[in-house]
């Protein structure tokens, strides 16, 4: 009882170095316990069918984010405790008595964090299910239950991983000789030698990774931008800061000299932590981006593949007025627009570079047709055509220049002979009339389409614009119920729903790991310099004898630490930045949406970088300026 007293006692006279360990830790759990308790909410598992398999893949990767934030946190305090620990040892207090001190520590540690990360998951839950569920555009009302399942999955994971870190700060004191624990902090580290070729070789190394990226070879490039990024911090910062240090007039004005010097000595020893937060930072950026963008372009994607409130294929009269019934009679959802779309199926053969060129699926559209359907479907207009001129749409599998497929003769077989058509653009945009495949579709003049028709009678697709599309549930449930798999039925509402789903599902998923992420990373910094402040305290100590005031001393610790946080996060974002470039060029996409939402993921993971940043300046400040 003596033993757990004293390490309470502890606990409690470190308690400002527990506090952001014990924060991140409790967002760690309330995450974990979240995602686990959401798996127990049958309004959530009603709405998303494949949440089981989702959520138990995210839960492994957070299990993977903790027990590396875990192992490096423990590190921090496994040093800082060193001395302490010699002391006791010197002072005559047996080995097992320390060891038995440090292990109740942690266990009283990771018992307080467990239980305060389960009171407040178990309490944050509800919100959590209901910031889902209109995430996934579902009816947000939730029952409020506390499973179980997931306090007891949360607290097996938890319980292992203390067990398993206080049994090494147990063996701390067995794994060092005495002397080791009394000089833990005073190992310096050599004078880093600038190397113009290694920091050459990281700009070049970086500069081609990102040339690669935009050549569409990503995966190759993923592995040199590891390595041009640690070379960055290894070899280019030491190089610049000796830059530095060669401007004489600002090296000299006042006390720059010992954080430049500071910074020199310890970049070196942080290349390897800076270099994963940045990587760490490079692949979470553009993911968090993605989720944003999906999200906040669910509309205008449910658009591109469902145009229309309802669109089918028609297949027999007495149907289609039976659905035509059912549309005009929902009063809240007034039909704006109803029309006929002829198209003719056929098959062709071109020397254009398509990709099943030699036995190309057509669907042939007329002119007029085409000036009907251009707004909804956002197709852009044409110039006019005549005689046997075509313009292709088409989308997807299509890796050359539009310009390659120009001039290009399709040849379509007849009964009697074949029509040959003539490319005379290619549009990169699709038209999407049914769900599934993506087909080529060719606009000809209205007087060749009826030349055609006589001997490929054309198929009719019904199409519907009503107003409010989204609520339109309930129609398009009946709907669905009455055609069958020939009529290829395709709704607005279903499109939506699902599309809002599954973005919901990832943007919900990935906000919750960035936020681990952030509270991780944020930390290791924290820690690491925090680590590097008490091993500093007689320098500034001296500092302040010789006469440099705290507000001097304060102004070198916030230029130092600034240094350390905003390089990762710069190198981050322009490594996440030109990876997203490259996507949005590779695959044609809207650059200014995109770049807008990568602007927002920066944002919310810079505001709370800079939290940890004040914080660690904070602390790093009450220790050597007091």
């Amino acid at each position: 009882m003596n033993l757990f007293n004293l390490a309470r006692k502890n606990i409690k006279g470190n308690i400002n170095n527990y506090l952001l360990y014990f924060f991140s830790m409790v967002v760690c759990i309330i995450i974990f316990y979240t995602f686990n308790s959401l798996l127990y909410i049958p309004e959530i598992q009603n709405v998303d069918p494949f949440l089981d398999s989702t959520m138990s893949q995210t839960s492994f990767i957070l299990i993977g984010f903790i027990i590396v934030f875990i192992g490096y946190s423990n590190a921090f305090f496994t040093k800082k405790r060193k001395k302490e620990v010699g002391l006791y040892s010197l002072l005559g207090v047996k080995k097992k008595t320390i060891g038995r001190m440090l292990f109740f520590e942690n266990i009283i540690i990771g018992a307080m964090t467990l239980l305060t990360g389960l009171v407040l998951g178990i309490i944050l839950s509800r919100l959590s299910a209901m910031l889902l569920l209109k995430l996934l555009g579902a009816p947000i009302e939730v029952s409020f239950s506390i499973p179980l399942e997931a306090i007891l999955t949360t607290t097996l994971v938890f319980t292992m991983i203390t067990i398993f870190t206080s049994v090494q700060s147990y063996l701390l004191i067995y794994r060092f000789r005495l002397i080791e624990l009394f000089h833990a902090e005073k190992k310096g580290e050599k004078v880093p030698k600038a190397s113009f070729f290694s920091a050459s070789l990281a700009f070049v190394l970086l500069t081609s990774s990102y040339w690669l990226m935009f050549n569409g070879m990503a995966m190759l490039a993923i592995p040199i931008v590891v390595i041009g990024t640690y070379l960055l911090f290894r070899s280019l910062t030491v190089y610049l800061l000796k830059r530095a240090q060669k401007k004489k007039a600002k090296y000299y004005h006042g006390i720059n000299i010992i954080g430049t010097t500071h910074l020199l000595y310890r970049v070196r020893g942080n290349a390897l932590m800076l270099t994963i937060i940045a990587l760490l930072i490079t692949g979470a950026l553009p993911y968090i981006q993605a989720a944003f963008s999906e999200y906040g372009m669910t509309k205008k994607e449910a658009r591109s593949t469902a145009p229309y409130s309802y669109i089918y294929l028609s297949k027999d009269e007495a149907i289609d007025q039976q659905i035509n019934r059912i549309i005009t009679n929902d009063k809240n959802h007034p039909i704006t627009e109803q029309l006929d779309i002829p198209i003719i199926s056929v098959k062709g053969t071109t020397a254009a570079p398509f990709q099943d060129n030699h036995d190309l699926s057509i669907n042939l559209m007329a002119e007029q047709t085409f000036h009907q359907v251009k707004k909804t479907m956002d197709l852009g207009d044409i110039p006019p055509l005549s005689g046997e001129q075509a313009i292709a749409f088409k989308y997807y599998f299509i890796h050359q220049s539009a310009a390659d497929f120009e001039g290009h003769d399709i040849e379509i077989p007849l009964p009697q002979g074949k029509q040959t058509l003539t490319l005379e653009k290619l549009e990169k945009k699709s038209v999407r009339l049914t769900d599934g495949e993506e087909f080529l579709y060719l606009v000809v003049d209205d007087k060749l389409f009826s030349e055609m028709a006589e001997n490929f009678p054309p198929i009719t697709y019904k199409a519907y614009e009503v107003e409010n599309e989204k609520t339109t549930k309930e129609t398009s449930e009946t709907l669905q119920k009455l055609s069958d798999e020939n009529m290829q039925l395709l709704t607005y509402y279903d499109k939506y729903t699902s599309i809002k789903a599954f973005t919901g599902m990832k943007t919900f998923i990935v906000s919750s790991l960035a936020l681990v992420l952030l509270a991780a990373t944020g930390s290791i910094i924290y820690f690491k310099q925090i680590s590097e402040a008490y091993a500093d305290q007689n320098r500034y100590e001296i500092l302040r004898k010789i006469g440099v005031n705290k507000k001097e001393v304060r102004s070198t610790i916030t230029k130092q630490t600034l240094f350390v946080f905003i390089l990762p996060l710069l190198i981050g974002i322009l490594n996440g930045g030109m990876l997203l470039l490259s996507i949005v060029v590779q695959y044609d996409m809207d650059l200014i949406e995109n770049v807008l939402y990568f602007l927002y993921a920066v944002a919310a993971y810079g505001v709370i970088y800079l939290i940890y940043y004040v914080l660690t300046i904070t602390s790093y400040n009450r220790i050597v300026n007091r």
